[in-house]
């Protein structure tokens, strides 16, 4: 117990004599929370989702805001995780994979408005909770968890350091009933405050189809964001929150650099990236599906603005406009010298 303790360390004294602990649902997988009242706010969420027909893996990457100095993370799953580390490069790597299509355009008019842009693992009887795992990975203190009561749950995270209010214990029962396992991570930053891009974390389950645990974020008080990469057999759809598809594509383990991320790959993988931002948390009611769809390759497309169409020096518009009017000039012009012809015609004869 000791230990436990130890590795999910109570979290500060300033909280213990508060009795509460402020959550910053801020986090789109999963429960974030703090021990302190300053809160922790995710200024940018991206994961990576990876299935292969039985198993998957999510890679989350955070940035956080806070005066904290320390937070756990709560994570359900259908089955027990495993958790390693990331690396952040695997993320600029997808970025630069799945970046807009650049078009350099040239118009014939000016452009007077601007550019355009177009299942679970078994639980412990009796409602007890289970500690399947602990384990230190750099700054975070991992402890995987199962349990057959949501009460009983919250009471063992709540006897840990994880002061939890009665509407995450709530919304914790889904998972509960259908007897899936939590990650609970302590984030504690190795010396000052809780704050900055964090280590990407790894996290492997095995799964009968692909999901997106992120039925929490219900509980958010402020508009969430969506990021997700998921590279699977196939092109997947989502069901719910109205995500925006901005790339599709087949990825080949050639095209990017780092080793870890060709594993994540395998021999290829289809990848569909989706985003939304500003999701209201009332439409957070379920955890985020996919299924299969045609491997119809999709890439945005961004027009660069390359000034007009010119011609000799000038724009070709000119010319265009031009040309009508020399074609009415040379017209006219052609009529007076034949009626002067005629005329010279006319004042030659009576002399003859």
């Amino acid at each position: 117990m000791r230990t436990l303790t130890r590795i999910l360390v109570p979290l500060v004294v300033a909280a213990a004599a508060l009795g509460v602990v402020r959550p910053s649902w801020a986090c789109g997988c999963g429960a974030l929370i703090t021990a302190t009242n300053s809160g922790v706010d995710v200024a940018a969420e991206t994961s990576i989702v990876r299935y292969d027909g039985s198993s998957e893996e999510i890679v989350m990457r955070l940035s956080v805001r806070s005066s904290a100095r320390d937070a756990a993370w709560l994570m359900p799953t259908p089955s027990r995780a495993t958790v390693t580390l990331g690396e952040r490069g695997w993320f600029d790597q997808l970025d630069r994979l799945t970046a807009p299509k650049v078009v350099r355009r040239r118009h014939w008019l000016p452009d007077l408005g601007g550019g355009t842009r177009v299942a679970g693992a078994p639980a412990p009887a009796g409602g007890r909770v289970g500690v399947l795992a602990q384990q230190r990975l750099g700054p975070f203190e991992v402890t995987t968890l199962s349990a057959a009561d949501p009460r009983a749950l919250a009471a063992w995270l709540t006897s840990h350091g994880y002061h939890l209010k009665g509407r995450l214990g709530q919304a914790l029962a889904p998972y509960v009933a259908r007897r899936w396992t939590y990650t609970a991570v302590r984030l504690a930053p190795r010396s000052g405050q809780l704050s900055g891009e964090l280590d990407p974390l790894r996290i492997r389950f095995a799964a009968d189809a692909p999901v997106y645990p992120i039925r929490l974020s219900r509980l958010a008080s402020t508009p969430q964001a969506v990021h997700l990469y998921v590279l699977a057999p196939h092109r997947v759809t989502v069901r719910g929150l109205g995500l925006f598809t901005t790339y599709a594509g087949r990825v080949r383990p050639a095209q990017v650099a780092s080793p870890g991320l060709r594993s994540l790959l395998g021999g290829g993988a289809f990848l569909t990236e989706f985003v939304r931002q500003g999701i209201p948390p009332a439409d957070f009611t379920d955890d985020l599906g996919f299924a299969y769809t045609a491997d119809t390759p999709y890439q945005q497309v961004e027009y660069e603005e390359g000034g007009l169409v010119t011609f000799l020096g000038l724009p070709a518009v000119l010319w265009v406009l031009a040309a009508p009017v020399a074609v009415l000039v040379a017209l006219v012009a052609f009529l007076l010298t034949r009626r002067r012809r005629r005329r010279a015609r006319r004042a030659i004869r009576p002399g003859l």
